[in-house]
């Protein structure tokens, strides 16, 4: 496996695309493969794309995508290269995010290079507006972490000075200097549906406090100042939650990749909180450690007493793990974010839309008439449960309404012994 990058496929799916060649590049120094990995369904079968590239990254002299772009214009310095698909044509593509440096030696944006399969240039787009938005990632990620450290460092007050750090006692250091506290993030915008990154900063005298966040889209990199809303940095985050973990029999439970997002605990009413995965892991290193995702936990990120913590189990899928740790987060502030029906089944019909069943119920609620869910949206024995409740059962089941939808996310048939 030569490396791994996360895409979308011309439908818009999601999933890790890992790029397969030649434990002997000199021997064999084209690209084999692709296996493409769900990365919304961790227990999907992969898939095995049997196509070759003449280009790649990891191959040797003038087919590693990278130096053949700095071969043909040694003018620009060259970063993240990963495979994708135009959806125009539906064929592999080979991406290349570029930067110069200029004379003052400010590393500044150059667009990206898109080769096809052997090796020819297909695309080269020098500027923002022009990228398209089927490229998923539009900027070299060491560049960007770069220049984000390089910003940061510099800031004093509303400007920057090269003396920020101070000086003896002569220049005192800024107080407005960031660093960043985690690794890039990419994660899907659910308002535009794109693939952004999100660099969470914190000040440099304080690793514990959030300074703010930058949001890089393919419209450009814009930085959120969140110094004055005394909120806790994404390491605060982490240590909050794993000192509530119990301690497993075996291995160890270890939180990673704070995510912070807004929760809507109510209508219009958002809080900021850490999204926070925990994993249970058990080696020492690679290939003999053992990781899986063993609960998650959301924090609030400015309250640390409100935490909602729920560990995998009892055949939850992964995003219904976030689901029901969402609406546990929700209800520490009071909210009502679902409904509990115990009543009476009146009538049980079933449709199918794109592929997934959707079982809709007709029970004797006036309020709430008509519920409904798919597998996604119950564990594996909830399911079952649903697919045989009958005309007449009583049940006891949770609903959340999800648009025009009250959608079941919680169901006991209580004739069922």
């Amino acid at each position: 496996m030569l490396d791994t990058h996360i895409t979308k496929t011309p439908e818009g799916k999601l999933v890790w695309v890992a790029v397969i060649g030649s434990t002997n590049v000199l021997a064999e120094n084209y690209v084999k493969g692709f296996i493409l990995i769900d990365a919304t369904d961790p227990v999907a079968v992969p898939e095995i794309v049997h196509k070759e590239f003449m280009v790649g990254d990891g191959l040797w002299w003038d087919r590693n995508v990278i130096f053949r772009s700095y071969s043909s214009e040694n003018t620009n310095s060259y970063g993240i290269a990963y495979p994708s698909w135009n959806p125009a044509t539906g064929e592999l593509v080979y991406i290349v995010a570029r930067y110069e440096v200029g004379f003052d030696l400010i590393r500044r944006y150059r667009g990206l290079i898109i080769y096809d399969s052997e090796g020819n240039v297909v695309s080269d787009y020098t500027a923002l507006p022009s990228v398209p938005n089927w490229v998923t990632q539009v900027y070299d990620e060491n560049w960007m972490e770069n220049m984000i450290n390089e910003w940061g460092g510099f800031r004093r007050g509303a400007a920057f000075d090269y003396w920020s750090g101070g000086f003896l006692w002569i220049v005192p250091p800024s107080r407005e200097r960031v660093e960043m506290s985690e690794d890039t993030r990419y994660i899907v915008d659910p308002e535009t549906e794109d693939i952004i990154a999100m660099v969470m900063v914190n000040p440099v005298a304080s690793e514990r406090t959030l300074a703010g966040v930058f949001k890089a889209t393919r419209q450009g990199i814009f930085f959120y100042d969140y110094s004055g809303g005394e909120y806790i940095s994404g390491i605060t985050a982490e240590d909050i939650v794993g000192g509530k973990l119990p301690k497993p029999a075996t291995g160890l439970y270890d939180t990673e990749m704070p995510l912070l997002y807004p929760v809507e605990i109510s209508s219009g009413v958002f809080r900021f909180a850490w999204y926070v995965p925990i994993y249970w892991r058990e080696g020492t290193k690679a290939p003999d450690e053992t990781i899986i995702l063993a609960g998650f936990a959301i924090i609030d990120a400015r309250d640390i007493n409100s935490v909602a913590i729920n560990m995998a189990g009892g055949g939850l899928t992964s995003e219904q793990l976030v689901r029901e740790t969402r609406l546990d987060f929700i209800r520490l502030f009071g909210a009502v974010t679902y409904v509990t029906l115990d009543t009476t089944v009146l009538n049980k019909t079933e449709y199918v839309r794109d592929g997934t069943t959707h079982v809709v119920l007709h029970v004797a609620n006036s309020t709430y008439p008509w519920i409904e869910a798919t597998p996604n949206d119950l564990s594996s024995q909830q399911w079952y449960e649903l697919l045989i409740t009958e005309k007449g059962n009583h049940i006891l089941a949770n609903i959340e309404k999800r648009q025009e939808i009250w959608t079941i996310v919680s169901f006991d048939n209580l004739n069922i012994p």
